[in-house]
């Protein structure tokens, strides 16, 4: 009898009583080791990322790890966001479809067929009637909006011209605030659109840009990470950025003023903690005194993940006693994912599955012999 032979009931009871580095070891003994610490998954913030070498995912939560194998999905699959315990990915032929990744569902979705979006997100679940996706794509005198809602068929492409580089997309997945979809630019610009009323009426457009929103000129040009936040239950948008001489976070508020918008920079998030990511990005109030106040970034120094503290101005790590001004020498995951898993696995029927209907093929045979 090998490791692996042991009854699950009696390895259930071993996890709960390890520390985290034991808990660590344990999961790496053997794969079905490795599945019980998988499946005492809790409903908070966890780390992906793609080892494509390995083809698997490796799991960062609670300071722990432990590895995901998804054999449905084609190792080069992109994500392109994650929500509501969703991916939104697409495969070698750049065709959309939605991933759950604790119970391996998909949902089909249509392509757009003549425009492929830098930046693309979801808002809503996949299996609501409220879900829409929307996409952004900009070039040298233009802005290209796409959007798909829940049921139709074929995406709306709404098109608006520019002046030059007027507004360049960030990687930073877009928010819903007040009804408009808000994009970040690398120059900090914003740029709305109204999902509800798609339209580019001189009058009324649905799509506007905002330049300027950051008062320091030097500071637009040496933006080079860009995150946009809107914490639960809050009223109001944060960006974090990081620049590139000094290496440094600064995190700022979005203020409306007449007619534009301004950053405002924040010097403390307070109870809030912000876990942030090119495909990921979100904020709550922190349940603990040690969580507040921070932001995670999906970087490691050696193997254990870094946060950035608004209150000491410095990276530091869980564990040891490790902090820098500076993010120099970090691992830095670009295209990780931070996920949070539902709390429950609801049942849903395969009709909830289906993006649009399909039409009954008895129904077409009969109006074809109509």
């Amino acid at each position: 009898m090998g490791w692996s032979d042991m009854l699950e009931e009696l390895l259930d009871l071993i996890p709960p009583n390890l520390i985290n580095k034991d808990k660590q070891s344990f999961s790496l003994v053997c794969r079905s080791w490795n599945a019980i610490v998988a499946s005492s998954y809790h409903h908070a913030p966890c780390l992906m990322i793609n080892q494509r070498s390995k083809h698997t995912w490796k799991v960062y939560q609670h300071q722990n790890f432990f590895y995901k194998d998804y054999p449905e999905l084609d190792n080069n699959a992109v994500i392109h966001c994650s929500k509501h315990g969703w991916w939104l990915m697409s495969d070698d032929y750049e065709d959309l479809f939605f991933f759950n990744p604790f119970d391996n569902r998909t949902i089909e979705i249509p392509s757009p067929i003549r425009t492929t979006y830098s930046t693309i997100t979801f808002f809503h679940p996949p299996t609501s009637a409220d879900c829409f996706i929307v996409g952004i794509h900009s070039g040298l005198y233009y802005v290209d909006i796409g959007s798909l809602k829940h049921g139709e068929n074929e995406w709306k492409s709404y098109e608006k011209s520019t002046k030059r580089y007027i507004f360049r997309e960030s990687l930073a997945p877009p928010v819903l605030h007040r009804g408009l979809v808000y994009f970040l630019g690398m120059e900090g610009n914003i740029a709305t659109f109204d999902i509800t009323n798609p339209t580019f009426d001189i009058t009324n457009p649905s799509l506007k840009i905002f330049t300027r929103c950051i008062k320091t000129r030097r500071l637009r040009f040496h933006i080079t990470e860009h995150f946009l936040v809107k914490p639960k239950g809050e009223d109001v948008i944060f960006a974090v950025f990081a620049t590139h001489d000094e290496r440094e976070v600064r995190v700022y508020r979005l203020v409306e003023k007449s007619e534009c918008f301004l950053w405002e920079p924040v010097e403390d998030l307070g109870d809030m903690v912000f876990f942030v990511s090119n495909t990921s990005c979100f904020g709550y109030t922190g349940n603990a005194e040690n969580m507040a106040n921070r932001i995670y970034f999906p970087r490691f120094h050696g193997d254990d993940l870094v946060f950035y503290s608004l209150k000491t101005r410095k990276f530091h790590t869980f564990k040891g006693d490790f902090s820098s001004e500076k993010s120099y020498g970090f691992k830095r995951f670009d295209f990780a994912i931070w996920h949070i898993p539902p709390p429950t696995d609801p049942q849903l029927s395969e009709e909830l599955l289906e993006w649009y209907p399909q039409e009954d093929d008895d129904d077409e045979d009969d109006d074809d012999t109509a």
